[in-house]
């Protein structure tokens, strides 16, 4: 299917391209900042003032400072070229002029290129006009405005948050441009402020974007991908509507409860069970608001509708490092630290359920009390027990262990009884092996000496109930565990980098610039047999550096063994679909090569053939050759969890690099001679 005619089928046929360059005149604000210029035309208007008094009356009325911050003396003197003298127009308006001619020719070559697939355009400038919220498609400047300065920007966002008001469960495709150096470094705020899915947006220079293939390669990813991503736009904004209605819902529900009411669940409730009023009312009230977000229909029905999504079609992700799972399941599992002070019993227990005492010396490495005590601790007794003054006479605790969180100590494995994650007051990410055979029964006078200033815990974290359960149960019985949600999988990034093997045997580094600068994100969980699995993640520019990279090999500049595999690379075509949904990778342990491997179905039958190599934290890259040689590979991906082994690579690709040929002439890679 061509790209006109899956735009065609998805609907995605009409677009609104806003830029300021569609503006009849400029603003004051697009010139303001030129004081040299302002001065010397004031100065130099002459016998040219009769024009500008006819062209704007209130000429003569308004100062200097007030002529410059005048929009509509600005478009008068705009409006006078070729009456008034050349020099004069030029000394004001030259800069801007050049600026907007240059984009107004990028954009009638846009424009152009939309036609020719089908699509309908509509151009705004800095009105944006009546219809303007109807077109499928926006292409928003990223500064609506000459001086190109933040203000421009959030003129910009204001634009664009306009077009997209009442559009929420069904957002347009946004294409983010600008000739601006700064767009890279704005491309986040911007999403975020404007509230965009990465599957619906895109950002790209004004000289990127129309060339090559750019425009349509991007429009076919996005609009192949628009159901799904309309679904999971329709979830967010359902959640932001649930969210308010549910929080009504309640309050009104809470409003009732008057004073009295308060009084009477802690003399016939609490003052038996021993809980402070404040600590059982937050702990009642989060799961009302629960039941009344549960109970959304709107909210209900997106979150069925995510069922439809095919998970084996889905996109590369956009902006590299976006996803943090581990952060969502921190907040999952954990309470906030200020829950911790609010009181949780009234029986002198030191403790409640779920909190985990912390060896000091790990908040605080210039303590070195209880360094020979267990890392963690975490309190088992149900928390009625606590509560009551005749309950528990000892408190029962189960030791663990911290490791830092990283690809080398994370593991996915269920047998292992762990808490994922947990973030210190320091922000540090650790999680936590906890011992079964580890079991602790402490007075809590014993746990209160723990406690003390100068000893050697602190409690600066409480786990949430389900998860304390689960380890409660695991540690009681494997039969009794309490269903829960799966854990996401843990995310890391890499560095990433691609070599080839010479004809004379020496090791190139490939030149990728986008790939240098993003990297990857390597997701490790478990595949469908439950058995540990990692999978390479790569942005969208890395996904077409890389792309375009092999189609410009020349198979002569590659040793005799890598030449039969590169023309499978370059043939393969599920490759690059491949490439976009992540590759198996190796684990962060090893650094033995794994295949690469493009993959397709035939017939009803998977089908697979090895295209490259792919490696992860080599102790060295001198290994590499010869076993990409005895595997015949022509592509080697190395990936690094580490500064130094990104340093390493840097190091060796300043010896030998292969080069993309530049836009302006050659059409194969150039290999540069060794250092």
């Amino acid at each position: 299917m061509s790209v006109k005619e899956l735009l065609a089928q998805r609907n995605l046929t009409s677009a609104l391209i806003v830029d300021d360059a569609y503006d009849a005149a400029p603003r004051a604000e697009d010139l303001v900042a030129d004081d040299d210029a302002w001065a010397n035309f004031i100065a130099d208007i002459g016998d040219d003032a009769a024009l500008l008094r006819e062209a704007f009356p209130k000429f003569d009325e308004l100062d200097a400072t007030a002529l410059r911050r005048s929009d509509e003396f600005v478009a008068a003197a705009y409006g006078l070229k070729g009456k008034l003298r050349e020099e004069l127009w030029k000394l004001l308006f030259d800069a801007y002029e050049q600026g907007a001619t240059s984009d107004r020719g990028f954009l009638t070559r846009l424009e152009d290129a939309l036609k020719a697939l089908g699509v309908e355009v509509l151009t705004a400038g800095r009105t944006v006009p009546e219809n303007g919220s109807q077109p499928s498609i926006i292409f928003a400047d990223l500064f609506l405005g000459a001086a190109q300065s933040d203000p421009d920007m959030e003129r910009s966002l204001e634009r664009l948050n306009a077009l997209m008001r009442g559009r929420e469960a069904n957002p347009p495709l946004v294409i983010l441009m600008s000739r601006s150096n700064l767009l890279e470094d704005k491309k986040v705020h911007f999403r975020d402020s404007a509230k965009l899915l990465g599957a619906m947006f895109r950002v790209y220079s004004k000289l990127a974007l129309l060339e090559g293939a750019t425009l349509e390669r991007t429009l076919e990813r996005l609009a192949l991908h628009h159901i799904d991503a309309k679904i999971v736009a329709g979830f967010v904004h359902a959640w932001d509507a649930g969210l308010k209605a549910a929080a009504e819902r309640f309050l009104n529900g809470i409003r009732r409860l008057d004073l009295s009411d308060y009084s009477q669940i802690r003399q016939v409730l609490l003052n038996f069970d021993g809980q402070p009023l404040g600590s059982y009312l937050l702990d009642v009230f989060d799961r009302v608001l629960q039941h009344e977000i549960e109970g959304d229909a709107m909210t209900i029905a997106a979150a069925a509708a995510l069922n439809r999504i095919d998970t084996e079609l889905y996109p590369p992700p956009y902006i590299a490092g976006s996803a943090d799972l581990q952060d969502l399941v921190y907040r999952s599992i954990w309470q906030h630290p200020k829950r911790l002070e609010v009181e949780a019993n009234e029986s002198g227990a030191p403790v409640s359920f779920g909190d985990v005492l912390l060896r000091r010396s790990i908040l605080d490495p210039q303590s070195a009390a209880g360094a020979l005590e267990a890392d963690a601790l975490i309190v088992l007794t149900p928390a009625c027990d606590l509560a009551r003054g005749n309950g528990a006479k000892r408190i029962m605790l189960m030791a663990g262990s911290l490791a830092d969180l990283t690809p080398k100590t994370w593991t996915y494995k269920g047998a292992m009884v762990k808490t994922p994650i947990v973030v210190l007051p320091s922000k540090k990410r650790m999680w936590i092996q906890w011992d079964v055979k580890d079991v602790r029964t402490l007075l809590p006078d014993e746990i209160s000496q723990l406690l003390a200033p100068d000893s050697s815990y602190s409690v600066p974290l409480r786990l949430r109930e389900s998860h304390v359960l689960e380890l409660q149960q695991k540690l009681l019985s494997d039969m009794g565990r309490v269903g829960l949600v799966t854990q996401m999988p843990a995310t890391f990034p890499v560095s990433v980098a691609a070599f080839t093997v010479g004809t004379d045997g020496v090791l190139q580094s490939v030149a990728l610039p986008a790939a240098e600068r993003d990297g990857g994100v390597c997701f490790s969980g478990r595949d469908s047999d439950s058995n540990p699995m990692t999978r390479l993640v790569l942005t969208d520019d890395v996904v077409d550096e890389l792309l375009t990279a092999i189609s410009r090999l020349d198979e002569n500049t590659l040793h005799t063994k890598a030449r039969d595999t590169l023309k499978k690379l370059k043939a393969s075509a599920s490759f690059a679909i491949n490439l976009q949904r992540g590759v198996d990778a190796p684990d962060a342990n090893k650094s033995n090569l794994q295949q690469l491997k493009a993959r397709w179905v035939e017939d009803g039958k998977s089908m697979s053939e090895t295209v490259g190599m792919i490696v992860r934290n080599p102790p060295s890259l001198e290994d590499i050759k010869g076993n990409l040689l005895n595997q015949y590979g022509a592509l080697v991906l190395v990936l690094h969890d580490s500064e130094q082994g990104a340093a390493l690579v840097s190091a060796l690709a300043e010896e030998s690099t292969i080069e993309t040929a530049s836009a302006a002439g050659e059409g194969a890679m150039d290999v540069l001679p060794e250092s």
